[in-house]
């Protein structure tokens, strides 16, 4: 489907700056060359929007996919177009085409620069009755096809600032239907490197990926799935009980309720960490809190908005809390990582203002 959208993009283009051509040439009013031009525009992205829906089903990702590239690809094909054909072309319309341009270089930046532009997200919490401090590093929603250098460049990151537990909050792939076998071996080289350098791993499955399917990726690795399970384990003179919660389909399996409420006993003794794929899962609790949720699933939305955040995160919890980061939900401390990968299928392949991230998480004592 990939031609299919940049085909619809250069249409969409070409037919809003052949039509704004042919109104200036024929003396229209400024104002009603740029009405009618929007409503060519935004009209056939709509309509190859919903062709596109047709084959694809109800997928609101194709829906973006259409949408962005016509603004970065349509749009100033549309303003080159009136600038090569339409003079002479009133001041606004000459204006607005130049402004058009603008969205090269933001389409150049989102697709192709930031998308790769991997930062740390440093954090530090304080727990109560840590003896010695513990560090997290977190790697979320690889989610992607196949393993190459960015993706080995990510693990060399983490491994480089020497964390004490790694842990996989789920979507580790996202894998074409029926290359699964084929592709499978690679990411169990990839883990098998991350669990040489830092024995601990956790992982869980996401929307991309499933448990039966990280069982298989880690098998022989030393790497732990938890399957609505909890891991208790001694780092560094500390007692550390990990609960990890599995998806089915787009929720949670009734096991995990059981998991959770075991971890979040106020009884267990030791810190508690909740791993999850969404920080929806803080539902779960009930009211109860843990030391430390730590998910991913919202890429912080993938794309943000200046001073305003991300606009979609996929997630119920408030908008700031989904962008990313260390943040307090519900009195449990929740960790949101943005991913390092990007959504894959019919997607748009884009970040902006919301970089992909590892995460490393300093647990210390209160004082």
């Amino acid at each position: 489907m990939n031609y299919y959208v940049i085909a619809a993009a250069v249409v969409v283009g070409t037919a809003t700056g052949a039509a704004s051509v042919y109104w200036i040439h024929r003396g229209v009013g400024t104002g009603w060359i740029v009405l009618g031009a929007a409503s060519v525009g935004v009209g056939g992205t709509m309509a190859f929007a919903a062709v596109a829906l047709l084959f694809t089903g109800l997928d609101h990702f194709m829906v973006v996919h259409v949408v962005y590239l016509v603004c970065v690809v349509g749009l100033p094909l549309a303003g080159a177009i009136v600038l090569a054909f339409g003079r002479p072309c009133p001041l606004v319309i000459t204006t607005l085409c130049l402004v058009s341009f603008t969205a090269i270089p933001v389409g150049v930046y989102a697709t192709h620069i930031e998308p790769f532009w991997l930062r740390v997200d440093a954090a530090t919490l304080a727990v109560e009755g840590i003896s010695e401090d513990i560090r997290i590093g977190v790697i979320a929603d690889l989610q992607t096809t196949s393993i190459g250098n960015y993706e080995n460049e990510a693990i060399d990151r983490l491994i480089s600032f020497a964390p004490d537990i790694v842990m996989f909050p789920g979507d580790l792939h996202q894998i074409e239907a029926g290359q699964f076998e084929e592709r499978a071996p690679q990411f169990t080289q990839l883990v098998q490197r991350l669990v040489d350098a830092v024995p601990v791993v956790y992982l869980v499955n996401g929307h991309s990926d499933t448990v039966a399917e990280l069982h298989q990726i880690t098998h022989g690795t030393g790497a732990q799935v938890l399957d609505n399970e909890i891991a208790t384990l001694e780092l560094k003179g500390n007692v550390v009980h990990i609960a990890g919660v599995s998806l089915l389909g787009r929720d949670y399996e009734p096991a995990a309720q059981l998991a959770v409420d075991r971890l979040s006993n106020d009884d267990l003794p030791g810190v508690r960490i909740l791993l999850a794929h969404e920080p929806d899962v803080i539902k779960l609790l009930e009211g109860s809190t843990v030391d430390l949720l730590v998910s991913g699933h919202t890429h912080g939305g993938q794309v943000a908005i200046p001073f305003f955040g991300p606009p979609i995160t996929a997630s119920s919890v408030p908008r700031h809390i989904a962008a990313g980061g260390l943040h307090e939900l519900h009195g449990t401390p929740t960790y949101v990582s943005t991913g390092v990968g990007r959504e894959r299928g019919n997607a748009p392949q884009v970040r902006f203002g919301v970089r992909p991230s590892i995460g490393i998480i300093d647990l210390v004592a209160e004082k």
